[in-house]
């Protein structure tokens, strides 16, 4: 097996040396391994891919909600695939955390790809990010998780493995096209094209190249969403509420997890002259530092295992692979191997709990090391709140009610005929843009009119134990008004978050339905969906 790589007006062919397919084969498989042993863990915003692309699947509606234009998901491609699986029958959460582990496992190989050409008399060095990432709980968690970041991680890759393979044109277009599978893109290919560019005119023709996705995905939003950032924007970029860090503690919560593979190995690359002159080194130097700066403008996110720079690591490892070509000493360069080896063994905390959903106050203990029997096939179960909410919604929600939510996910994806108002604003636009400024009175009154406009059978709000008022903004500004109180009341509290509780509230004028009807309403609404139970 040969590998060309540019030199000149020539390829020069470079052999690849039997132990390397092997190596990179043999920490895939551990890796995919690994990954399967947290197969059963579930985060619930998987579902609110699955809801989305389940319409646009069946009714060709981009949307959480039938007749609502409100981009809810964080990865237009993610969406799109899952609605074409879908189509195709490969259906449920199952369906995609499979689709998810395949695209992960390409990973390993890509790095390699990356980084056989910047290694010519080094060969065997193309295993490394391979080799350092086969065991690290992170990557293998999020890989097998049915979202977007395995897809994310292995875009980033085939940016860094174009340019590796001189393909400069083929990189520009596709780190344009980062946009379409993470809010983030267009950040990464400012930086990606920056670092690509040997002079003005390279620049430009590569920016121009790069834009043309962007500005391809811009225009299908306003048409179609008539907004040029995604809702997640308005979501997420300055809520507190549901994170558990700012951008800073983030960002050095990954770094304290991987300090030689995202900290002394980049920098290193930063001080060496073959690193910043090798164009695949250049450009995974340059994603990297954009993915941290991303954190760090974005802040935290309430999801374990550092869900935003799981791409970062397989970054990082291209680059320290480079760094590792210019020692000269083979000691020194295998004990550093080594160490990443062991560095990612220690990430196994409680990303490999697999019953930890089960239970809405337990989330990090450490259940069994094995794999499901029927990975992808058996069932997912609900977590604990959303198989008692429906129970509780059951008598008040019938199809084609509405219920205001706290947060979407599991139980959206269960009662698909009923539509939700969120209240964190993910796929709810007047929500999303009071989350962005809550202080902002003219978005408050857009969002209590939209609450009272749409008369939700029943509300879904969490409570802050101390001060009694909701967490989320758009459900503070219409619990606060006098209507509320007379139009909704009381029909149960849980506890949930930290001991807060989770109240239930349903509208007066609806009388509970009889047991029996009740009863028939919840079957059917998890006999709709068979991956979970």
């Amino acid at each position: 097996m040969r590998v060309q790589v540019p030199s000149g007006p020539a390829r020069l062919v470079l052999p690849v040396p039997p132990l390397l397919p092997i190596l990179v084969a043999a920490a895939t498989v551990v890796l995919v391994a690994r990954a399967l042993v947290a197969e059963r863990q579930t985060v619930d915003d998987v579902f609110i891919f699955l809801r989305t692309a389940r319409n646009l699947a069946t009714h060709g509606h981009y949307g959480f909600n039938p007749g609502t234009a409100v981009e809810g998901t964080s990865s237009v491609a993610w969406t799109l695939a899952l609605a074409a699986a879908w189509k195709l029958g490969w259906r449920g959460i199952g369906a995609a955390k499979a689709a998810s582990l395949a695209t992960g496992a390409l990973v390993p190989a890509a790095c390699a790809l990356a980084v056989r050409p910047a290694v010519p008399s080094r060969p065997l060095l193309a295993a490394v990010p391979a080799v350092a990432l086969a065991l690290d709980a992170d990557l293998a968690t999020w890989a097998v998780s049915g979202m977007d970041t395995a897809l994310w991680t292995l875009a980033c890759v085939a940016c860094v493995a174009l340019a590796s393979a001189g393909r400069l044109r083929a990189a520009a277009l596709l780190l344009g096209a980062l946009a379409w599978v993470r809010p983030e893109g267009p950040l990464l290919a400012v930086l990606g094209v920056a670092a690509l560019a040997r002079d003005r005119r390279t620049l430009v023709h590569l920016a121009l190249l790069a834009a043309a996705p962007v500005a391809a995905l811009t225009l299908a939003r306003l048409v179609v969403f008539h907004d040029v950032v995604p809702n997640t924007f308005w979501a997420k970029m300055h809520a507190v509420d549901g994170k558990d860090y700012d951008g800073t503690g983030y960002a050095a919560s990954a770094l304290a997890r991987r300090p030689m593979l995202l900290v002394a190995l980049p920098l290193a690359g930063l001080g060496l002259r073959a690193v910043r002159s090798s164009p695949p080194a250049r450009l995974a130097l340059a994603l990297l530092v954009a993915s941290f700066v991303f954190v760090l403008v974005a802040g935290g996110d309430w999801m374990p295992d550092r869900r935003l720079l799981v791409a970062a690591l397989p970054l990082a490892a291209i680059v320290g692979a480079v760094v590792l070509a210019q020692v000269r000493t083979r000691w020194v360069s295998r004990a550093v191997v080594a160490t990443l080896v062991v560095e990612a063994g220690l990430t196994c905390d409680h990303a490999i709990d697999q019953d930890w959903r089960r239970h809405e106050w337990l989330d990090e203990r450490v259940a069994h090391w094995w794999p499901a029997a029927r990975p992808f096939v058996d069932p997912y179960p609900l977590d604990w709140m959303p198989s008692h909410l429906l129970d509780e919604l059951a008598p008040y929600v019938a199809p084609g009610d509405v219920v205001a939510h706290v947060d979407v996910g599991e139980l959206p994806y269960v009662m698909g005929d009923v539509a939700f108002l969120d209240g964190f604003g993910l796929v709810d636009r007047e929500a999303g843009r009071l989350a962005f400024s809550p202080g902002d009175a003219s978005l408050q009154a857009g969002a209590r009119d939209a609450f009272f406009a749409a008369r939700p059978a029943a509300v879904i709000a969490v409570l802050d134990e101390s001060t009694g008022r909701p967490f989320s903004p758009a459900q503070d500004v219409a619990l606060q008004d006098p209507r509320f109180a007379r139009g909704w009341r009381e029909v149960g509290r849980v506890p949930t978050w930290g001991g807060h509780p989770c109240v239930t509230y349903a509208r007066t004028d609806l009388a509970p339905a009889e047991h029996g009807l009740a009863l028939a309403r919840a079957r059917a609404w998890r006999e709709s969906v068979p991956d979970v139970r």
